[in-house]
């Protein structure tokens, strides 16, 4: 059973990584393969799709995203699905850009750490966060045993 709440949990992880993933949507642009009159959760956040935020979540998407085909899917999904009701969310409720700055706020920061680094500074940094991942993993399953122990 609690194998199936951690492959939920990580479905849901990815869904939620997939919504936040966001791309600068202009009028004409056919890169999702779909309706072009729509606006990207990012710009609709930023209210330009002319910010240095946008620009970096496109530079990530067309270096790492548009060069494979599951990138591509990605994309397509994000634009298709995803992207209209949301944006039309935020730009119908003015309020929420702050909140969805927010949200967008750790994909704009990796966005940037991925374009901005070496490959060897990638390794670094990946390698620190799976020790650090691996860390606290070893440290709440000992937590959650001691408990169960004494109970």
């Amino acid at each position: 059973m609690r194998r199936i709440a951690i492959v939920l949990s990580l479905l849901a992880a990815l869904a939620l990584l997939l919504v936040l993933i966001g791309h600068a949507y202009t009028q004409g642009n056919e890169t999702g393969g779909g309706s072009t009159s729509g606006c990207c959760v990012c710009a609709s956040a930023y209210a330009s799709t002319d910010d240095e935020h946008v620009n970096v979540i496109r530079q990530l998407r067309d270096r790492y995203l548009a060069t494979n085909p599951v990138g591509r899917g990605v994309i397509v999904l994000y634009y298709d699905v995803v992207s209209p009701p949301l944006a039309a969310f935020i730009n119908d409720h003015p309020s929420v850009k702050p909140l969805a700055r927010t949200a967008l706020a750790p994909l704009v920061f990796l966005s940037t750490v991925a374009l901005d680094t070496s490959a060897t500074e990638k390794a670094a940094i990946g390698g620190s966060l799976t020790l650090l991942s691996a860390g606290a993993f070893l440290w709440l399953r000992r937590r959650y045993r001691r408990r169960a122990r004494s109970v």
